[in-house]
């Protein structure tokens, strides 16, 4: 069943074909018109690595052997169809070989379409089980870290809230001080220019109270 994922998923989206093929035969358009994907789903399945690939191939073949209903069904007719596809490349020839093959052992169309139902049941049945996984990685993995996000923003707009508080605050301050600075050095200059004044006068007392002494002492 190698790269049977690749073969579904290339009945929507073309592929880069391991050998030259003919581009887009009919049986491709007309599952393609009939089953139609997205163009976000087309370009999804582009998009899908090699890697990717094998890992949703593994886990499918996993699930249906896992869920194989007894006896010969379509699993089996699966696996023959894709076992015969090299040597059998006609796919109308291959179907009519495979159920007659397996009819031998008991398989008929009826149990053929209704196991195929089944089987498409359990990948649907999967496939809810996946969305309820994801949903629930998500929620606590996304929408854990979505809540912290809030709450960074919630965090920053307060801190940048109190920045532009403590900004203002500094700014008046700033403003405050220059006034002070601004009156301390007027103080200054005052006191300065008052100390120079009276050491002048100062200066001319004590030479006139000198001169005073000098002449009593030289004429009485």
């Amino acid at each position: 069943m190698a790269n049977f994922l690749k073969k579904a998923l290339g009945l929507f989206v073309e592929f880069e074909p391991s050998e030259p093929q003919q581009p887009g035969t009919p049986a491709r358009d007309n599952l393609a018109q009939k089953f139609p994907l997205s163009s976000a789903k087309q370009a999804a399945v582009a998009n899908l690595s090699d890697e990717e690939l094998d890992k949703f191939e593994q886990h499918f073949t996993r699930l249906f052997e896992s869920s194989n209903l007894p006896g010969p069904d379509y699993f089996e007719f699966w696996r023959m169809m894709e076992t015969l596809e090299a040597h059998v490349p006609d796919e109308k020839a291959r179907i009519g070989a495979v159920f007659a093959t397996l009819s031998i052992q008991g398989l008929t169309r009826d149990k053929l379409l209704e196991t195929a139902a089944q089987y498409k049941a359990i990948v649907e049945k999967d496939r809810s089980e996946f969305d309820k996984a994801a949903d629930d990685k998500a929620a606590k993995e996304v929408e854990g870290r979505v809540h912290q996000i809030a709450q960074f923003e919630k965090d920053i707009a307060e801190h940048s809230k109190k920045i532009q508080e403590l900004t203002a605050a500094i700014n008046k301050a700033q403003a405050d001080m220059k006034v002070l600075k601004d009156q301390a050095a007027a103080h200054e200059q005052k006191i300065a220019a008052s100390r120079q004044g009276y050491d002048v006068a100062c200066e001319a007392m004590i030479n006139k109270i000198t001169t005073d002494i000098q002449k009593i002492q030289t004429s009485i």
